[in-house]
């Protein structure tokens, strides 16, 4: 599904990722942790086009994103859910929710979204800045669910959420995963990752350390400390 290999990617003259490689099968949960400012982001933005890559190379379902312009990218297929959320938030939810799209959804494809997520459709006419942490990374992934997306590169999901609804964000990730859609996640909360996620890696200075799957950080400690500077509990 996703392809990454040997990507390096630099700002101004800080070789930020430096040979990235890594992979995402049809319908896998992939996690990619690591410490501030090892490149996780970055790694993201450049599977997006959003940032040029110096080298190296990004294919998704087959085809090569090497080049594609940044707009081109999301109706191949690919969507992201960005770390902040990056919401409109003098938009109403309505607004915020078609703003990728040609046209106004169709109703069903908003009943879908809207049964997943009951709080929108009770909100559909409020501006975006006025809900709460939870609700706008709610309104953050339905925008990107409408757009029918094959595979969603979640970037901090649970970033700035309060504790008692970090579990319901998990939960609803999980379950986009189950219907069939490949998930990248970057995430602090490792008991997030590991609950999601298949399979594991870890970043340290702008390359891949550590690949595995999720449960191998459950059973190991070391690991988890040796590369995260953290223990599980």
């Amino acid at each position: 599904m996703l392809k990454v290999e040997d990507l390096h990617a630099y700002y101004g003259k800080s070789h930020v990722l430096r040979g990235v490689n890594l992979h995402v099968k049809p319908g896998e949960a992939v996690g990619l942790l690591g410490r501030n400012g090892v490149g996780k982001t970055t790694t993201m933005k450049a599977i997006m086009r959003l940032m040029p890559s110096a080298s190296g190379h990004v294919t998704f379902d087959g085809a090569p994103l090497d080049g594609v312009d940044p707009f081109r990218v999301a109706p191949l297929g690919l969507g992201i859910v960005p770390q902040g959320r990056r919401l409109f938030p003098k938009l109403t939810v309505y607004e915020n929710l078609c703003l990728g799209l040609a046209k106004d959804p169709p109703a069903e494809g908003l009943s879908d979204i809207f049964a997943r997520f009951p709080r929108l459709k009770e909100r559909l006419t409020q501006l975006a800045g006025t809900l709460s942490g939870g609700e706008q990374q709610q309104l953050a992934i339905a925008r990107c669910l409408v757009m029918n997306p094959k595979m969603i590169l979640f970037d901090e999901p649970t970033e700035g959420i309060m504790p008692k609804l970090v579990a319901q964000i998990r939960r609803q990730i999980r379950e986009i995963n189950k219907t069939g859609i490949s998930v990248l996640l970057v995430e602090q909360n490792i008991k997030t990752a590991i609950e999601i996620c298949d399979r594991i890696y870890i970043m340290e200075k702008g390359e891949i350390c550590f690949e595995g799957p999720a449960e191998a950080l459950k059973n190991d400690q070391n690991i988890v400390h040796r590369y995260l500077g953290v223990a599980l509990r």
